[in-house]
């Protein structure tokens, strides 16, 4: 039992110093932060930049907490019994204590279990409601304000699946069982509760698609094309 205990204190210190980070959690996590850095704020050593951003950016350390989170708790979850799946326990309890702060800190309301892919990119801390059920694909843009949520009755009941290459706009609202499209744009205010196609735009309250090819140009940048931080392509995981 000492020796355990031991253990525990151990791993948990060297939780704090922030060590423990797995190939394929760095895969994640350095797809967000290519995305909030790009080339021009790269430095030769990742992990310098990736201090850098963590200490000047409040959307940065939330969105680190919630892949940390997130990843201990499906080893967690998916892994027997043993050293490894206790391990994994004390890394989940010890990150989602600091998720839960700072979603009360910065009002990101983003569960820890939500599936959304690598390369997020949150524009400014700010009220953020997105469902544990909803789906969100890889280098997608959210604002402030934006509610993804979910209908509880009727033909949509359900959670959004979002694909990727979305960008979503301040006071956004999506809601139900409806799929939006890759290369999309969702002006700031709109109510979106109907399947959205790709390369469109999608503007006001009730919402009104427009086609555009070119439909988040100028909008998404620094994407991930796995292979930048050696990261590597995938579906979002829960």
């Amino acid at each position: 039992m000492k020796r355990d205990k031991i253990m525990q204190n151990k791993y948990i210190f060297s939780l704090r110093k922030g060590a423990i980070m797995t190939d394929e959690l760095k895969d994640i996590v350095y797809s967000d932060l290519y995305r909030f850095t790009g080339n021009n704020r790269r430095n030769d050593k990742v992990y310098l930049t990736f201090v850098q951003e963590w200490m000047s950016s409040p959307e940065f350390r939330f969105l680190n907490s919630f892949r940390r989170t997130q990843y201990y708790y499906l080893q967690k979850m998916s892994s027997p019994k043993g050293f490894y799946h206790l391990r994994c326990s004390l890394a989940f309890k010890f990150y989602n204590i600091g998720l839960d702060r700072k979603s009360r800190k910065y009002h990101f309301q983003i569960p820890y279990d939500t599936r959304i892919g690598k390369g997020l990119y949150i524009a400014h801390f700010g009220r953020i409601i997105i469902h544990p059920r909803a789906s969100i694909g890889h280098n997608v843009n959210i604002s402030t304000g934006v509610v993804i949520g979910t209908q509880f009755r009727g033909a949509k009941k359900g959670s959004p699946d979002i694909g990727n290459y979305v960008w979503i706009g301040a006071n956004a609202i999506i809601v139900g069982k409806i799929r939006v499209g890759n290369n999309v744009l969702i002006a700031p205010g709109a109510y979106v509760n109907f399947d959205v196609p790709d390369n469109s735009i999608v503007i006001g309250n009730p919402g009104l698609i427009r086609r555009s090819s070119g439909a988040t140009l100028g909008y998404i940048n620094n994407t991930i094309l796995f292979d930048e931080y050696n990261v590597r392509s995938g579906e979002p995981t829960r």
